[in-house]
């Protein structure tokens, strides 16, 4: 993990409010990201657990601020406790489902909405997740059961 100090100057040079989460401006991102960053294990959940709340709300909806802290998440992944590993990869589950453009349109058919447009952005977020790929592969086999059926969840979200 990055240090404190480094970490805030690169969630410093990112202008958040210009990218939204599901409860409005993405001002509190940085925050969220910082305390999933803590060594503190209660800390990093609350962290990861609004990360959560916000970008892939209810595995309903994806906020565009989703694609900037990415890179953020998935770097806590390979020193983090197994509880917090595991809620990681189920973030990063809710984003792969979330980016599908098959289930967004079955959702909105569900609504009984015509399909919209979506914005390219939600196909970057999931090529750059689909990217990780290899990296989420490794804890398919992990000895703790809910990191290895989170792993294989996005697996398979994002072969479909």
């Amino acid at each position: 993990m990055a240090s404190p100090v480094e970490l805030r100057a690169r969630l410093s040079a990112i202008d958040w409010s210009l990218f939204e989460t599901a409860y409005g401006a993405a001002t509190n991102v940085p925050q969220q990201i910082e305390r999933l960053n803590s060594s503190d294990e209660k800390v990093a959940l609350s962290g990861v657990r609004d990360l959560w709340s916000g970008l892939c709300h209810q595995e309903v909806q994806i906020a565009s601020a989703a694609l900037p802290a990415l890179p953020f998440i998935l770097e806590v992944l390979p020193a983090s406790s197994d509880k917090v590993t595991a809620e990681v990869l189920d973030l990063l589950a809710g984003f792969a489902i979330t980016t599908d453009p098959i289930g967004a349109e079955e959702y909105d058919r569900a609504l009984g909405q015509v399909p919209s447009a979506r914005p390219p952005w939600i196909a970057v977020l999931r090529a750059r997740l689909q990217n990780e790929l290899p990296l989420i592969e490794g804890f398919a086999m992990h000895q703790n059961p809910d990191i290895a059926e989170c792993a294989n969840r996005i697996i398979e979200e994002l072969s479909s």
